[in-house]
C-alpha cells in the first residue's frame, strides 16, 4: 500500500469513495454528509491545493482524507479544550474509505501512514480531527489511533450552522512542551 498526494485524475476514484460514505451514514441514519458537503468543488480545491492524500493498492484508490495546514476556522472555538494552545496542527477532514474493501481496517492504515509522515515534520505539533456525535465507527477508529477527545466544536465556519461535531486531537512527536496544556495531559 502506498500513501500519496492526490492528483485530478483521482478525482472519480475519490467522489466514489465519498458517495460510498455518504450512503453508509445515511444507511446509519447519521445525519453527516446528507447535504451538499462534501461536493465536487470542495474535493477539487482539496486537491488543487496539496490537501488530498490517497492510500492507494494496485493502482486503486482505498481510501481519501484532506490533510489541512495552518489554523482551521471550525477549531478556533471548543467547548472544552484543544491539549495544545498557540502550536501549529494539521486538521484531518473528508476521511472515507471503499466500501468495496470495508472491514480491512484501512482508516486506520490511512492514519498510521499519515503520523509516520508528520510525526517527520518538525513544524507540525499535534493533529486534529472530528467527526459527528452519531459516527460511532469514526469516533472508535480516532481514539483506536491515539486522538484524545477534546470537546465540541461548532461547524458554522464550515457552512453548517447549527451542526456540533465531536473534536480530537493527537500530539505528535514534535510537540513542545510550552504548547501542551498540563491539565489535559494529566488526564
Amino acid at each position: 500500500m502506498l500513501l500519496r498526494q492526490a492528483t485530478m485524475a483521482d478525482l472519480p476514484q475519490i467522489e466514489s469513495i465519498i458517495r460510498d460514505g455518504r450512503e453508509l451514514l445515511a444507511a446509519q441514519a447519521i445525519d453527516q454528509w446528507q447535504g451538499a458537503y462534501p461536493n465536487t468543488a470542495v474535493l477539487v480545491d482539496d486537491i488543487h491545493q496539496g490537501w488530498t492524500v490517497v492510500l492507494e493498492e494496485n493502482n486503486e484508490i482505498l481510501g481519501t482524507a484532506a490533510i489541512i495546514p495552518g489554523e482551521d476556522p471550525t477549531y478556533k472555538q471548543i467547548d472544552g479544550q484543544w491539549l495544545t494552545v498557540q502550536a501549529p496542527y494539521l486538521a484531518i477532514h473528508r476521511v472515507a474509505v471503499s466500501s468495496h474493501h470495508r472491514g480491512r481496517g484501512l482508516a486506520g492504515e490511512l492514519f498510521q501512514r499519515l503520523f509516520d509522515q508528520i510525526d517527520h515534520a518538525q513544524n507540525i505539533e499535534s493533529i486534529r480531527i472530528d467527526t459527528h456525535p452519531q459516527n460511532m465507527a469514526m469516533q472508535h477508529v480516532i481514539k483506536k489511533n491515539g486522538f484524545t477527545e477534546t470537546g465540541m466544536i461548532d461547524l458554522e465556519a464550515a457552512g453548517l450552522k447549527g451542526t456540533k461535531d465531536y473534536a480530537y486531537e493527537r500530539l505528535t512527536a514534535n510537540v513542545k512542551p510550552v504548547h501542551v496544556v498540563h491539565a489535559q495531559i494529566a488526564k
